[in-house]
C-alpha cells in the first residue's frame, strides 16, 4: 500500500514538472512570435511611409525639384554644354587681330617691339596651329641669325611672337658662293672679298654644286680650307 502512494505522488510530480516545462515552453514562443509580428509592423509601416513620401504625395514649399526649374525658366533648357561653349569661343587670328614682333639680340641684350602686318599665313589659325607653323618657320636672309622663335602671347585681339637673333658678324667670319662658276670667299658682311679660290665648280658634285650657289657662312677659317679640300679632293 505504501509503495502505491508513493508511486502516485511521483507520477503527479511528473505530470506537474512537464506542465511546467510545456507552460514555459509556449510562454517563450509567444514571446519570439510577438517580437517577430512586431519588427514586421514597424518595417511595413516605414517603407510605406518612405514610399509616400517619395511618391510626391508629401509637398514642401521649400523644395524645388530641377524639372520645376526647367519648367519655370525655359532659358534654361536652352544653355549649351561647356564642349559647345569653348568650340564658339576659339580664339582664332583674323584680320583684325594686332601682331606684335618681339626681336631680342642675344650679342647685345637689346630687345625690340615692332607691330606688323598680320603674316597670311596666320590668318584663321588657332593658337595651336601658330605654334606649329613657328616649329617650321625658315629665318629670312639678312644680317643676323634667328636661332629661336617663340609664342609669347595669342587671343583674337593680339599675337606676339619673339624672336631671338644674333649678328652674322659675331657668328661668321667667311661667306662661300659660286660666281661665273668659280667658288669665291667673302668676309661676313658679304661685299669684301676674301678670296678668289679660282677652283671651277664643274667638275664637283652636284650637292655642292647647289650649296654654292644659294651661298652660306663658316665660322673659321680652320673651317673653310677643310670643306675646300672635301670639295677639291
Amino acid at each position: 500500500m505504501y509503495n502505491f502512494k508513493k508511486n502516485a505522488n511521483n507520477i503527479c510530480i511528473i505530470i506537474l514538472k512537464g506542465c511546467y516545462d510545456m507552460n514555459l515552453s509556449l510562454k517563450r514562443t509567444a514571446y519570439i512570435v510577438s517580437f517577430f509580428t512586431l519588427a514586421s509592423i514597424f518595417a511595413l509601416l516605414y517603407y510605406a511611409g518612405y514610399y509616400y513620401a517619395t511618391s510626391n504625395h508629401l509637398g514642401s514649399d521649400n523644395l524645388i525639384t530641377k524639372n520645376e526649374v526647367a519648367d519655370s525658366n525655359p532659358g534654361i533648357r536652352d544653355i549649351p554644354s561647356t564642349a559647345d561653349v569653348a568650340a564658339e569661343t576659339e580664339q582664332i587670328v583674323n584680320t583684325d587681330t594686332v601682331y606684335i614682333e618681339q626681336c631680342f639680340n642675344s650679342d647685345t641684350g637689346e630687345m625690340t617691339d615692332v607691330k606688323k602686318a598680320m603674316p597670311i599665313e596666320l590668318l584663321g589659325l588657332n593658337r595651336e596651329q601658330v605654334i606649329d607653323y613657328l616649329t617650321t618657320f625658315q629665318p629670312e636672309d639678312g644680317d643676323v641669325l634667328v636661332t629661336n622663335i617663340q609664342l609669347v602671347a595669342f587671343s583674337a585681339s593680339q599675337v606676339v611672337i619673339r624672336k631671338t637673333i644674333r649678328n652674322i658678324k659675331e657668328i661668321y667670319q667667311y661667306y662661300v658662293i659660286c660666281e661665273d662658276n668659280i667658288i669665291k670667299i667673302y668676309h661676313s658682311d658679304r661685299t669684301t672679298l676674301f678670296a678668289d679660290t679660282g677652283i671651277d665648280i664643274s667638275n664637283i658634285s652636284e650637292e655642292h654644286k647647289n650649296e654654292l650657289k644659294n651661298g652660306f657662312y663658316i665660322e673659321t677659317v680652320h673651317e673653310l680650307y677643310n670643306y675646300l679640300e672635301s670639295v677639291t679632293s
